[in-house]
């Protein structure tokens, strides 16, 4: 038998791989650009190129701006960057996209408390791995390292991932009254770029802007937050939500990938192993939900 990728899953693995870089040039440009600013100039770059090509491949109404949870979305969207940002600059690449992808499993539980969706003793099990993993990750199996600035940096991260589950429970509603996905994107990337200047002109420290740190920004904008969503939004009209975020784990694989090869960035034995179970854990929620879906349509 051969094995077969077709456009849709080639669409999503290419979004995984661009997303997958996304850490490695968030580690670079906050490493030359103020944390703020390098968020700010992220939805500042690629908000008018997903408007621009939503308004040419779409009915873009202007209407769906009344609606509050999108404001809402907007909002947790620009906080679980800055947090990201803001914990990048005292933790590695390697570590934020473990963190932050164990929204996952977050998500499962997010969306049985508001979304009022089933709850299985997968879930709790993967919960409990995924928080296991998380703890390995952010102390390196060390209590001692409870005020280490590199924590500090992990658990701002990992914050980020919990907002961004909630970011993602609501998305999910919001998708339900706008199923246009295209719309939607560009919509949420408009109301991010809102919320997040106050917060933006508030926390600011430095507004100096290297050359690296342009670059940096002008990468994750317009590749990583504009073409990877593009491809994404393209492979999920043909795999589905489920599947589609099965085969988006791969960005985990391409971050540390590339985070050794660009960042020299090696982890250690504990590191491993606590990704490892984050990763076991994300598969399992996955799964679990995968074949949920599938009973229920059977």
């Amino acid at each position: 038998m051969r094995f077969r990728v077709d456009k849709f899953e080639a669409f999503l693995i290419i979004s995984s791989f661009l997303w997958g870089t996304s850490f490695v040039a968030s580690k670079i440009g906050v490493g030359e650009v103020d944390p703020f600013l390098f968020a700010l100039l992220r939805w500042l770059i690629a908000a008018p190129v997903l408007v621009l090509v939503a308004y040419l491949f779409t009915d873009f109404d202007l209407s769906i701006f009344k609606d509050k949870i999108l404001w809402l979305i907007g909002l947790l969207n620009a906080v679980g960057l800055f947090l990201q940002n803001e914990g990048m600059t005292s933790t590695t690449a390697t570590n934020a996209v473990l963190l932050v992808d164990i929204n996952v499993v977050f998500v499962a539980i997010l969306a049985a408390l508001i979304l009022k969706e089933s709850i299985t003793k997968f879930t709790i099990l993967g919960l409990l791995i995924g928080l296991l993993g998380v703890f390995i990750v952010s102390t390196g199996g060390d209590l001692g390292k409870m005020t280490d600035g590199s924590l500090t940096g992990n658990l701002l991260v990992l914050a980020a991932g919990i907002v961004w589950a909630f970011y993602i429970v609501y998305q999910k509603m919001a998708i339900n009254k706008h199923p246009d996905v295209l719309m939607m994107t560009s919509s949420v990337v408009v109301t991010t770029l809102i919320a997040s200047i106050p917060i933006a002109l508030i926390f600011t420290e430095s507004y100096a802007l290297p050359t690296n740190g342009l670059m940096a920004a002008m990468y994750v904008a317009l590749i990583c937050t504009g073409g990877a969503f593009m491809l994404y939004i393209a492979g999920l009209r043909g795999k589905g939500a489920t599947d589609s975020s099965i085969i988006l784990l791969l960005e985990i694989v391409f971050a540390m990938i590339f985070a050794y090869l660009i960042l020299g960035e090696v982890p250690d034995i504990l590191t491993a192993v606590g990704g490892v179970l984050i990763v076991s854990a994300i598969v399992l929620v996955s799964l679990q939900e995968s074949n949920g879906k599938r009973k229920k349509e059977a």
